[in-house]
């Protein structure tokens, strides 16, 4: 009798059906497909439960040291660690330092593809899904449209020199790939600039409806690898002013603060000539 192969060998044969089919990007798939392989692959007798899991996002949680799950764009992907071409890169991007939006506020605004409405619960101070018998203010769930029009606006406001970074950006956007599929500096301003539209979104929704706005920002990453991805950032952001026009340097805005700093910065060009 064979013994029965573990979560860890299934998510690994399921990829592979991928990478023989000829994917290029067949190390990152959605949910659903990846749910669906599996099933396949067992002749529909996977079962979560099997495994100690209540959901399929349940099991994917149980084995994080083989897969990472990203929840944009919606319904969610799924990369094989392993054989992620950029899976390095990934790590560092996952756990860049910064601010994050409270996960049942995410999920509201993001979640549009299960066709669920959420609401805001006063008592609990909340999101959750809406249900027949206790119904409440419903939050400003996203749209597929909504959801492509900000990634239109970011991939107008990003203009690469590099060719090979050009097709990738155009790539991702035209494909509709998880944040993985951009280029490894971009990923951060990128998780920064969806972050910000969740925010303000969120905002004008509890601002509209007279409804005290609750924490909507919470937590922070930590972690060692945080001065690599700002470093990074830094060189992206050097790489756009170098390719800017005349006119858009004029237009580029810089703090008092940055200014005042660079300024106090022995040897930097702008520090010599106030001298």
């Amino acid at each position: 009798m064979h013994e029965a192969p573990s979560a860890a060998e299934l998510i690994e044969r399921a990829f592979s059906l991928a990478r023989r089919s000829g994917k290029p990007d067949w190390w990152a798939m959605t949910i659903p497909v990846l749910k669906n392989r599996l099933l396949l692959l067992t002749k529909n007798t996977f079962k979560e439960a099997d495994f100690g899991a209540t959901s399929f996002r349940d099991f994917l949680s149980k084995i994080p040291d083989v897969v990472s799950v990203e929840e944009t764009p919606p319904p969610g992907f799924v990369i094989l660690k392993s054989a992620s071409p950029e899976r390095s890169e990934q790590s560092r991007a996952n756990k860049f330092r910064g601010d994050r939006i409270r996960a049942d506020l995410w999920r509201a605004v993001l979640d549009y593809s299960s066709g669920r409405r959420y609401v805001w619960d006063i008592l609990q101070q909340a999101a959750r899904p809406a249900s027949l018998e206790n119904e409440g203010p419903v939050l400003p769930t996203i749209s597929a449209a909504a959801l492509d029009q900000w990634r239109v606006e970011f991939v107008a406001l990003h203009k690469p020199t590099d060719p090979e970074v050009a097709e990738r950006l155009e790539g991702w956007h035209r494909d509709t790939l998880p944040t993985v599929g951009l280029p490894a500096p971009m990923r951060p301003i990128w998780n920064n600039f969806l972050k910000r539209k969740v925010e303000r979104r969120l905002q004008d929704w509890f601002m509209t409806n007279s409804i005290k706005t609750p924490e909507i920002i919470q937590g922070r990453y930590e972690s060692d690898d945080s001065d690599r991805d700002v470093e990074a950032l830094r060189q992206f952001i050097v790489d756009c002013v170098k390719a800017m026009s005349k006119g858009e340097l004029l237009e580029l805005r810089i703090s008092p603060a940055t200014a005042m700093r660079t300024l106090r910065i022995p040897g930097s060009r702008s520090g010599e000539n106030e001298r």
